[in-house]
């Protein structure tokens, strides 16, 4: 007879060979989700990769809904004041965290004050700047307790705004802005994400995590709305290799997955019309110059550099995807809002590399002394292939181009930490305003400004916008930032993206949306 231990290691053998059985019996829902997440702290995350984890194991006053648009989420309502600069946020009655420790109104004052903090370094922190003093308690200007959250008694948060926001809920609904558990954050310290350690209040709480192979989130009973969610368990699969990501969907072994080959778009369209979605969101990829370089600091270069890159052609001829070409950072769908264009724009190609040759031979590069730049990306087949084509194009105007890929956690660490010449990035807005994106040039908001680009003009025409109730002339001093920031390039917008996910039939309850979040609390797995 097989003792008790062996029985379970031959069990745990045979649910890992058939995967599918396994998660049909046990309501696992497996997502395919690009890369391993640095973190699963919500006030430390960085990608959307991390968000999609995270926003399942914890929530914040507000939350999404399955078609993306923000609703009552730890909060059962919230009332707000007629200048539009106080919302008071109502709990849910009986709230808990995982662990069965009430969650009162405190737990949200310390979870803002320690997304602001900044010893945190919370990459969304300036997003929070709307708060009054926000952006003097994220700078170290003013203490914590000057934020303005404030707890009046154990069910009711109160958020003071500088200014107008009512795309506040939108800021508030992603993961980001979840409340964190301080008992356990006490206790355990850096350690308190750790699998039977972490105690979250979101549909799903953390069971497994294998790096590089698997996190397994399990149902939440203490989770307010237990009794909707319809699964048992479901696991993220790291497949920053997007063909080894399809395979293993086409194989039944994910039921989602998070973007897809470039080589396959048009096949899977015919072939998959069903499970195939590219939806259109706000997103924008682009290239990070790092400007603390000395060759990089010219703004010659960098112009010579944006200029070299056939947008049309990277869109049509090798994304082929519904992707537009970029020339500006904020995409042409933001809402209330003009985007402030490169002003090449209109320039046919020859053209642009004529300038980008005088551009160059002007900061003393030519044959004899080529620009050379390193190019980072992350470790992707299809991101090789973007990157190739643009080392081909600035190699029209004399540019030698040696291009870097690392594993996604890697490559997102060195933009961090400014250890990079040219970087390939995506940045997706949380929320529908071109403060969204234009925040991330912010001289203050290193965690995001990859390009270390400062511009005091730039920061002052944020810093105005983020005071003013009028909403057309807020919009105009937000065009004015970008309209500098284009001119002086720090990145190089090259494409405005859609979202590319395969979803199986099987997956019951996923709604494309433009913020491109899906909460598996919405899911369910036909039988």
């Amino acid at each position: 007879m097989l003792s008790v231990s062996r029985r379970a290691l031959l069990l745990a053998s045979f649910l890992a060979a058939f995967p599918r059985a396994f998660a049909a019996e046990e309501r696992t829902l497996r997502r395919g989700n690009r890369y391993e997440p640095a973190t699963l702290d919500p006030h430390l995350v960085n990608t959307s990769y991390e968000l999609a984890s995270v926003g399942d194991l914890f929530e914040g006053l507000v939350t999404y809904a399955a078609a993306g648009e923000p609703v009552p989420g730890a909060a059962a309502s919230w009332t707000v004041s007629p200048d539009g600069k106080r919302y008071t946020f109502t709990l849910r009655p009986n709230l808990a965290w995982s662990d069965g420790v009430a969650i009162t109104s405190d737990d949200a004052v310390y979870s803002f004050r320690r997304l602001m903090n900044p010893k945190t370094a919370a990459t969304f922190a300036p997003l929070l700047y709307v708060l009054a003093n926000g952006r003097a308690v994220n700078m170290g200007a003013m203490p914590l307790e000057a934020l303005g959250v404030s707890a009046p008694d154990p069910m009711t948060v109160v958020v003071e705004l500088n200014a107008p926001a009512p795309y506040l809920p939108q800021i508030l609904a992603s993961a980001y802005a979840s409340l964190v558990p301080r008992h356990v954050i006490a206790a355990r310290g850096d350690t308190w994400t750790r699998p039977g350690v972490m105690v979250s209040n979101g549909a799903f709480t953390l069971e497994i995590w294998q790096p590089q192979n698997r996190i397994v989130l399990g149902h939440n009973p203490k989770f307010h709305s237990a009794a909707d969610v319809k699964l048992t368990r479901v696991a993220y699969i790291p497949t920053a290799d997007a063909n080894s990501g399809l395979a293993r969907f086409k194989a039944g072994e994910l039921d989602m997955q998070l973007d897809l080959p470039l080589s396959q778009i048009q096949a899977l369209r015919m072939d998959m019309p069903v499970e195939t979605h590219l939806t259109p969101t706000l997103l924008t990829y682009y290239l990070a110059l790092n400007t603390t370089l000395p060759k990089l600091s010219d703004p010659r270069v960098r112009r010579a550099l944006s200029l070299a890159i056939d947008r049309e052609i990277l869109t049509s001829k090798v994304l082929r995807g519904g992707e537009k070409p970029a020339f500006s950072f904020v995409p042409p769908i933001v809402a209330a809002y003009e985007p402030a264009a490169l002003d090449f724009a209109a320039t046919p190609s020859e053209a642009r590399l004529l300038e980008a040759r005088a551009l160059l031979a002007a900061a003393g590069y030519g044959a004899s002394n080529p620009l050379q730049i390193v190019y980072n990306h992350s470790a992707n087949l299809d991101l090789r292939r973007i990157a190739v084509v643009i080392a081909g194009m600035w190699k029209r105007v004399g540019v030698e181009t040696t291009l870097l890929n690392l594993e996604g956690k890697v490559h997102f660490a060195n933009l961090r930490q400014g250890n990079f010449e040219a970087a390939f990035v995506g940045w997706a807005a949380d929320f529908n305003d071109a403060s969204s994106f234009l925040y991330v040039l912010d001289s203050n908001t290193t965690a995001s400004n990859y390009s270390r680009y400062k511009n005091p003009a730039f920061d002052t025409y944020l810093a105005r916008a983020a005071a003013l109730e009028n909403a057309p002339a807020r919009a105009a001093l937000l065009h004015q930032a970008e309209d500098l920031a284009m001119k002086d390039q720090p990145i190089i917008p090259l494409y405005y993206g859609v979202t590319k996910s395969l979803v199986s039939q099987r997956v019951i309850g996923w709604r494309a949306n433009s913020v491109d979040v899906h909460l598996s609390r919405y899911l369910s797995l036909a039988s």
